[in-house]
């Protein structure tokens, strides 16, 4: 079972819905997946209340709890965990950080944001585990150009020392509109540009995850 867990210090960065977005993305993919709600709004374990599949399923979960809840997933052959941790949470996104494969640290293209999630990034390095840092909620294009407040965001975020997604996601309707009908965006609009967003961003993700197939894939070209 490999594990992800994704980070924030700051409220309303869109961590919980990028969180269960990923998880939709990889049950489509023909994965098993657990989520471990570490936020105590539990706003994923809400979500799920609302979904006819249990796939994704949604535990609740704690600093104290998490290894548990982690090792009762693999035990139930779950092929991935995705840790939602709260914000401002150190200690139990320590504990997150210490399971975890891959971590993504989740952040809106704002100065405060990223200012913000230099204590996350520290942790991670600190770790040893991968990181991949994801900007969220960007502005939408105007006229085809790209809002020079993404520029300065991905300059300022070359110092936390982790590679930036290529894709960014943007503010859309589509992410709120779905979360009220327990669905992921894939689900809700799979032809729309959020659903394409969130299935390029895990494509990024799950080669991250399961090098091997990166590498199957190599071969067979």
């Amino acid at each position: 079972m490999r594990k992800l867990v994704l980070l924030s210090r700051k409220g309303g960065t869109g961590k919980t819905t990028l969180s269960v977005n990923l998880a939709v993305a990889a049950a489509r993919e023909g994965l098993s997946v657990s989520i471990a709600d570490l936020d105590l709004q539990g706003s994923a374990g809400a979500w799920a209340a609302l979904r006819k599949s249990t796939n994704p399923e949604v535990r609740s979960a704690n600093g104290g709890t998490l290894f548990p809840v982690a090792n009762a997933a693999e035990r139930a052959g779950k092929q991935l965990l995705i840790m939602d941790t709260p914000a401002g949470g150190d200690a139990i996104s320590g504990a997150a950080i210490r399971l975890a494969d891959l971590a993504i640290l989740v952040c809106r293209p704002s100065y405060f944001d990223l200012a913000a999630l230099v204590p996350a990034a520290q942790a991670v390095r600190a770790s040893g585990c991968p990181g991949l840092l994801v900007l969220n909620q960007a502005p939408p294009r105007r006229g085809g150009q790209e809002s020079a407040v993404i520029g300065r965001a991905v300059e300022a975020a070359k110092v936390l020392g982790f590679p930036i997604a290529p894709v960014g996601l943007r503010a859309r309707v589509a992410y709120q509109e779905s979360l009220w009908r327990g669905q992921g965006v894939m689900e809700f609009e799979p032809r729309g540009t959020a659903a394409a967003e969130i299935g390029r961003l895990w494509s990024e993700v799950s080669d991250q995850l399961w090098p091997a197939r990166v590498e199957l894939r190599g071969a067979a070209e």
